[in-house]
């Protein structure tokens, strides 16, 4: 990923409301070795369910601010599956992430999408372990490459439905 500022990472997000256009970005943020990632993700630390998802394409940021829902006692036994890795892992260990659709219409903001994510967003770490169990056609560098395109790539589509706006009628 290409370096972003931290005002490119301000206005990268889709579906703030106007009275949440302040976006506190990590303590880290200068820190990060903007080579080595596919996206950037931090939670608020003044509002622990909220987390933040950047990422770049075309030489554009986009990014969605990100409400998590309570996780619930009777899956304990469960095991989920993150949408952005396809790794399992316990119900605790991943979460349901929703993200509000942006619109100028106020009746349109009721409208939310919303997808499972490991819940301290370390889906980088997981792609870029080393599988378990290799294919026999590709390497293990082939094999990280293809888990981290596809990350990128339901990432952007899930950032691209939440932007999106349907149409209004005349």
């Amino acid at each position: 990923m290409r370096p972003i500022t931290r005002d490119e990472v301000r206005g990268a997000i889709v579906n703030l409301e106007p009275a949440e256009k302040r976006v506190r970005l990590p303590a880290w943020f200068d820190d990060v070795s903007w080579h080595e990632i596919d996206y950037l993700g931090w939670r608020d630390l003044r509002a622990p369910k909220r987390a933040y998802l950047v990422t770049a394409t075309d030489d554009q940021a986009f990014g969605v601010l990100l409400r998590q829902a309570p996780n619930h006692a009777f899956l304990a036994s469960r095991a989920m599956m993150c949408d952005l890795c396809r790794s399992s892992r316990r119900f605790n260990e991943v979460s349901l992430f929703t993200a509000q659709r942006s619109s100028r219409d106020k009746r349109r903001r009721l409208s939310a999408r919303g997808l499972h994510l490991c819940t301290d967003l370390d889906c980088m770490a997981i792609i870029r372990s080393k599988p378990v169990r290799q294919s026999i056609d590709s390497s293990v560098e082939d094999a990280i490459k293809e888990r981290s395109e596809g990350l990128r790539s339901r990432m952007i589509a899930f950032i691209r439905s939440v932007a999106e706006v349907e149409p209004t009628t005349l």
